[in-house]
């Protein structure tokens, strides 16, 4: 008996010897990285984002409120949400080439200035249609700051952190946003809707003085590609609109940015104030799901190399829509909250796959012109659908905004699901093809380089 337990003490040693050994040099290369990211520029950039991302939260959950308070329709409601979107679109390549002429701390501290004017103006709007001046502000502060963030992370890490960076980066960001909300709600309940948005641009004030204080001075160099052109490039969006693969991404991205922005952000807060909710509970239901929305994004980095892209695309925007259903049909604060939670996660889950959707779908070249495309397929629909669905809750109501969000999310989950097919085929006829003429494709290569090119990409900044 002794020497049996001698025996399997020692294999138990042998194992735990032959584990230590296989993981100690990843373990001390991932410690060595986050080390390394534990520097100034690092940290300096993820409190200001953390800071504009708290801000940005402040007026997620009662911006519907404060407006219908000011007497909006249901459908100006979603024309007033649309004006953000159209901002972005049309704001991306100017900011990004100012970007590039002038240096990244001064737009983005510009960013910050921007947001305090934008929640000034909705402090001390008249009426509902003065709501757009501030929407436009604020757009263009979005634009000056999440993607010209993940820019300066590419200025300052080098380019074997710059995957840890944008994780530590967008970990920062879904933390400000999960504690906006709770400052919104909780400072529009004591105190009123102006008093909360003041209280977002003093936070804002306080973010642009932090940049100007702490970030450095880093300008695009002379030899790389500048970002506004980069991401609205005709002719590489031309030849992108061709590829399966590439649609594929678009379509998920516009069916999610219809159920994020024109259902959840728009319609949800108004809808769990119509069943009794407080504004502090919503508040506290948009914090729960940023926090899920975050926590989402973890485990997909590597279950996403293991899987098709287009079943994951799929089966999040199969759940998405089965969630806005269930929200339509239900007025328990419990079964809502959890319904949010889940959306959240999924989310989380979406953005990881869209971004390894689009990163397979480009090349070096022109992956500029695919994260350009991608962001502009949100930006449709953030434009359109509210818009649409305004004109359908002001008919209908609001359960029928959420049943018809429920049923164009399928769709597009059905298009995404046939377009992801025939992406799969033709990379299989690709792969045989290479197969035949040069030798075995190298599948691991391709999935390090897959990864390396989506830790390289600032893929949907910006969005929760």
């Amino acid at each position: 008996m002794a020497a049996s337990s001698v025996a399997l003490q020692n294999r138990f040693e042998n194992a735990r010897s032959f584990v230590d050994y296989s993981n100690l040099q990843a373990v001390s290369r991932v410690s060595a990285t986050y080390r390394r990211l534990l520097r100034r520029e690092v940290v300096d950039i993820c409190l200001l984002i953390f800071i504009a991302d708290v801000v940005t939260g402040v007026q997620t959950p009662i911006f519907p409120l404060y407006a219908t308070s000011l007497g909006a329709s249901l459908g100006l409601l979603g024309v007033i949400t649309a004006v953000l979107g159209l901002t972005r679109l049309l704001s991306a390549l100017p900011v990004g080439i100012l970007s590039d002429r002038l240096d990244r701390k001064t737009v983005l501290v510009g960013g910050m200035v921007l947001f305090a004017l934008s929640f000034i103006c909705y402090a001390i709007a008249p009426s509902a249609a003065w709501l757009s001046a501030g929407r436009v502000l604020q757009a263009v502060a979005m634009v000056a700051t999440f993607p010209l963030g993940i820019a300066y992370i590419g200025d300052v890490v080098d380019p074997r952190d710059r995957g840890a960076a944008i994780g530590v980066y967008t970990a920062a960001m879904g933390s400000g946003f999960a504690v906006g909300p709770l400052i919104g709600s909780w400072a529009s309940a004591s105190a009123g809707y102006p008093a909360a948005y003041l209280s977002g641009a003093l936070l804002a004030i306080a973010g642009a003085l932090f940049g100007a204080l702490r970030l450095v001075k880093k300008k695009a160099g002379s030899g790389e590609v500048s970002l506004g052109p980069a991401l609205i490039n005709v002719r590489a969006l031309r030849a992108l609109a061709q590829e399966p693969a590439m649609l594929m991404a678009c379509v998920a991205n516009i069916a999610m940015t219809l159920s994020m922005t024109g259902a959840i952000f728009t319609y949800f807060p108004v809808y769990a104030r119509g069943v009794g909710i407080s504004t502090v509970m919503i508040g506290s239901l948009f914090a729960w799901r940023s926090i899920a929305s975050a926590t989402g994004r973890i485990p997909m980095g590597p279950v996403s190399a293991r899987l098709p892209v287009y079943w994951t695309l799929t089966v999040v925007l199969g759940v998405e829509a089965a969630i806005d259903l269930a929200i339509s049909r239900t007025t328990s604060p419990a079964v809502l909250t959890g319904l949010l939670v889940l959306e959240g996660i999924g989310f989380g889950i979406f953005l990881v796959s869209g971004q390894l959707a689009v990163a397979a779908a480009a090349g070096q070249g022109n992956r500029g012109a695919a994260v350009g495309m991608f962001w502009m397929a949100g930006s449709v629909g953030e434009l359109f659908g509210p818009i649409a669905l305004g004109v359908i809750a002001e008919s209908i109501g609001l359960i029928a905004v959420f049943q018809t969000v429920a049923g164009a999310v399928m769709f597009g989950a059905v298009v995404v699901a046939a377009l992801g097919a025939v992406a799969a085929y033709r990379l299989r006829r690709l792969a045989g093809q290479d197969s035949r003429q040069g030798g075995l494709v190298d599948v691991a290569a391709g999935d390090d380089a897959n990864r390396r090119a989506v830790a390289a990409e600032p893929f949907q900044a910006g969005r929760h």
